[in-house]
């Protein structure tokens, strides 16, 4: 017990937030009762009403393991050179799961960033899906912006970051207590409705997400949050993690015009649907947004629910058949044109694919 303990104090675990990180953090009105809330009550913790059941909670753990890689076979993708990319291009490469690259108006950013091949303080769970970890830190130019939605593994990786070139960093309230501690400068924390200008034409709105926080013992002692990026000639909504809520629509009613919304479609279960969204609560939140198009994420890379791997884009595709916004579903590794949201793509997922 005591050298796990040790163990969660090594220097990829982070901090916890002190001095000014912890003064701003008790000035928040998302503080509450010692750890931040949700807006909407949640269940954050997606196993422990199971314990009152041992025999089907054993089920539910077995299933999970399980189903935690060996799919048989390689995940497709392919490789874009980010350093030969020309300024003036303006698009995004999904990296699979949450983590993404976008060019857009002159600036270069990234997203929740995770090169690792395993999501999780321990070296062997869980790892990434064959064919997935196509690229590492070195292979991505100097960013403008590095931003993190929240602190959990699949979020925030320690050797990923540390192995990126950034100008700035922004994150949600108490992040940045572990940027702090490895040693990296120029971070910007922000609240819930706090907006910031980051440069002509561009503008970043820290906005809320139905979930949790928290990389070792101590949860919720830092904020998640989603991100609203407006550049000159567009507005992309960056969902994070999250359960559906009714911060969508306030959000869509608030920004009028989204033309691109990144949501969360995979890794649920009825177990945590408070903190993460079924594939119909992704559709429904893109509906409130009232986006343009949707880029559904969170899957294809990690296994950390008991459903197939490529089941969230089979059941996305269906469900978007019949809506009026544009469904974006990439290859990883594949160049999305952002000026061009009419842009079509195989179901590469699929038994049959093509790409």
């Amino acid at each position: 017990m005591i050298s796990i303990i040790m163990y969660t104090h090594t220097t990829k675990f982070g901090s916890l937030p002190k001095g000014h990180h912890r003064e701003r953090i008790l000035r928040s009105p998302h503080y509450k009762n010692g750890q931040f809330q949700n807006l909407q009550p949640a269940d954050c913790e997606p196993f422990k009403h199971r314990l009152k059941n041992y025999k089907e909670f054993c089920k539910t753990v077995f299933e999970f393991m399980a189903n935690r890689g060996d799919i048989g076979h390689s995940i497709p993708s392919m490789k874009t050179n980010l350093m030969n990319l020309d300024r003036d291009d303006n698009i995004l490469i999904w990296f699979g799961h949450s983590s993404y690259f976008i060019q857009i108006d002159g600036k270069r950013l990234i997203v929740d960033p995770v090169f690792s091949e395993v999501a999780s303080p321990v070296p062997f769970f869980p790892k990434a899906l064959p064919g997935t970890n196509a690229y590492t830190p070195n292979e991505i130019p100097e960013l403008d912006y590095l931003i993190i939605t929240h602190d959990h593994w699949d979020h925030l990786d320690y050797a990923t970051v540390m192995g990126l070139k950034v100008s700035s960093i922004i994150c949600p309230l108490g992040v940045g207590a572990h940027f702090e501690r490895w040693g990296l400068k120029n971070v910007a924390e922000m609240d819930w409705n706090e907006s910031a200008k980051l440069a002509d034409g561009f503008t970043i709105d820290c906005l809320p997400a139905r979930h949790f926080s928290g990389r070792g013992w101590h949860k919720n002692q830092s904020l998640w949050a989603s991100f609203l990026i407006q550049t000159p000639n567009i507005k992309i909504y960056i969902g994070g993690d999250g359960g559906y809520g009714e911060h969508f629509r306030a959000i869509g009613n608030k920004f009028i015009g989204i033309d691109l919304a990144i949501l969360e479609n995979g890794q649920y279960n009825i177990n945590w649907r408070d903190v993460h969204m079924f594939p119909e609560d992704t559709v429904r939140a893109t509906e409130d947004l009232k986006a343009k198009a949707l880029l559904p994420i969170h899957n294809s890379k990690f296994i950390l629910s008991t459903h197939p791997w490529n089941e969230p884009l089979d059941a996305i595709a269906a469900i978007c058949e019949c809506k009026n916004f544009q469904l974006l579903t990439p290859v990883i590794g594949q160049k999305v044109e952002l000026k061009n949201l009419r842009q079509t793509f195989s179901k590469w997922w699929t038994k049959d694919r093509e790409i």
